[in-house]
C-alpha cells in the first residue's frame, strides 16, 4: 500500500533535517580544525596578550626619554652634534702602519682637556689606511699635528683638513631640524587625508614619533656623533616607519575579510618581510662600505628599522586592534557555525518544510488535473467511438 502525503512530507521534513544537521557538524568541525592548524602557539599567546604586550614598547618609550631629557640636562642639547653640525675641523691623515687610536687619543686629550676631540680609525679589507681626528677647536691644527708626528711620520705633509665655522654649522642644523619637522607635518596630512579618521592617524603618527625618538636616544648613549647625514637618515626612518603603519592600518580598517587578528597577521606578513629586507641590505652596507658618513646612516637606520618593528606590530596593532573592538564596537569576526539546538533546527527547517508542503500541494493539484484531464480524453473517447457505430448502423 502506498504511502500518504502526510507520511511523505514527515519524511521529507525527517530527511531535510539530517541532512542539515550533519551539514552543521560538518562545518564546525571544519572550523576548528582550520583554526587549530592556522595560528600556532606563539600566535595564539599574541592573540590573547595583545595588550599586555604592550608594555614592552611603553618601556622602551619611557626609557629613551629619560636617556634624552639626560642628555638634555648635562650637555644642552638633545644630540651628540658632529663638525658639520656645530663647527670645527676633520684632520685625515693617512697611514702606513697600524696606528694605535688609543694612544693617539690619549695624547690630544692630555693636550687639548677643554676641547670635544674623536679619533677613528679608517679601514679598508681589515686593514687601516688612515686616522680621523675631529675637534671643536679651529686653532688647534698646528699642534695636533705635531703631537702626531712621532707615531704618524709625515703628518704635516700626507694630511688633509676640513674645517667649518661654528656659524655655519648651526645654519646647517637649524635648516636640517627645519626639514625634519616639515617632513613630519607633511607626513601627518597626508595620513589625515588617507583615513579620514582621528584616532587610526594618530597612531601612525605616534608611531612614525617613536621611531625616531628612540634610535635618537641611543645614539646619544652609543656617544654617536650625528652629522647632516644623520639627519638624512632620520628622514628616511619616517618614510620606512609610515609605511608599514599604513600598510597595516589599511589591511585592518578596509578589509572586511576574517577577524581583526586574520587582518593583522596578513598585514605583518608583507611588513615584516619589506622591514626584514631592507634590514639586511642596510646590515650588508655597513660592514662593506668604509665611508664613515655611509656608516653613520647605515647606523641609524639599522636602529630604527628594529624599533620600528616593536613599535609597528606590538604597539599600533594592541592600539588599533583595541579601538575597534572596544572604542569603536565594530567586530569584524568571520561568521561561526550557530549552536545545534532544537530551536534552531525548527528555525533552518521551517522555510524549507514550508516549501515541501508547497511542492506536495501542487503535486496534488496537478495530480488532480491530470486524472480530470484523463477522464475528460476518455469521455470524449467513448462519445467519438458511439457516433462512428451510429452511423455504420444506419448506413446497413
Amino acid at each position: 500500500m502506498g504511502l500518504s502525503r502526510r507520511e511523505r512530507r514527515e519524511q521529507r521534513k525527517k530527511f531535510l533535517k539530517e541532512q542539515r544537521l550533519q551539514q552543521l557538524r560538518t562545518l564546525e568541525e571544519h572550523e576548528k580544525r582550520v583554526e587549530k592548524k592556522k595560528y600556532n602557539t606563539f600566535l595564539r599567546f599574541y592573540d590573547k596578550h595583545y595588550l599586555t604586550l604592550l608594555i614592552i614598547p611603553v618601556l622602551i618609550f619611557l626609557i629613551s626619554a629619560g636617556c634624552i631629557a639626560y642628555q638634555v640636562a648635562t650637555t644642552g642639547d638633545f644630540l651628540h652634534r658632529g663638525v658639520s653640525l656645530k663647527g670645527g675641523m676633520v684632520i685625515t691623515i693617512p697611514v702606513q702602519n697600524p696606528v694605535s687610536i688609543d694612544e693617539v687619543d690619549k695624547i690630544l686629550r692630555a693636550s687639548f682637556p677643554k676641547d670635544d676631540l674623536e679619533v677613528r680609525s679608517v679601514d679598508e679589507l681589515g686593514n687601516q689606511i688612515a686616522i680621523i681626528i675631529t675637534t671643536d677647536n679651529l686653532n688647534s691644527e698646528g699642534e695636533i699635528l705635531n703631537l702626531t708626528t712621532p707615531l704618524i711620520p709625515n703628518a704635516h705633509q700626507q694630511a688633509s683638513v676640513e674645517t667649518t665655522g661654528s656659524s655655519l654649522g648651526s645654519g646647517f642644523f637649524t635648516q636640517t631640524m627645519y626639514a625634519v619637522i616639515i617632513a613630519f607635518v607633511c607626513m601627518s596630512i597626508v595620513v589625515f587625508i588617507s583615513f579620514k579618521n582621528f584616532a587610526p592617524s594618530m597612531m601612525v603618527i605616534s608611531c612614525a614619533f617613536v621611531d625616531i625618538l628612540e634610535p635618537l636616544a641611543l645614539v646619544d648613549v652609543l656617544g654617536i656623533r650625528i652629522s647632516t647625514a644623520g639627519i638624512a637618515a632620520f628622514l628616511m626612518l619616517i618614510g620606512y616607519s609610515v609605511d608599514t603603519d599604513i600598510l597595516l592600518t589599511s589591511r585592518v580598517l578596509k578589509n572586511k575579510e576574517g577577524t581583526v587578528f586574520d587582518r593583522t597577521i596578513s598585514a605583518a606578513k608583507t611588513g615584516l618581510l619589506m622591514t626584514l629586507t631592507t634590514l639586511v641590505a642596510v646590515t650588508i652596507g655597513f660592514f662593506m662600505t668604509q665611508s664613515s658618513t655611509i656608516k653613520e646612516i647605515m647606523t641609524i637606520m639599522i636602529f630604527g628599522l628594529i624599533f620600528d618593528i616593536i613599535n609597528t606590530w606590538i604597539q599600533n596593532v594592541a592600539l588599533l586592534r583595541y579601538y575597534i573592538e572596544h572604542i569603536k564596537g565594530r567586530k569584524a569576526e568571520k561568521p561561526r557555525p550557530v549552536a545545534v539546538t532544537e530551536d534552531t533546527e525548527e528555525e533552518l527547517l521551517g522555510e524549507k518544510a514550508d516549501d515541501e508542503d508547497k511542492t506536495i500541494a501542487d503535486e496534488g493539484e496537478q495530480e488532480g488535473l491530470d486524472e480530470e484531464t484523463s477522464i475528460s480524453d476518455e469521455s470524449e473517447s467513448e462519445g467519438d467511438a458511439g457516433e462512428e457505430s451510429g452511423e455504420e448502423v444506419n448506413k446497413k
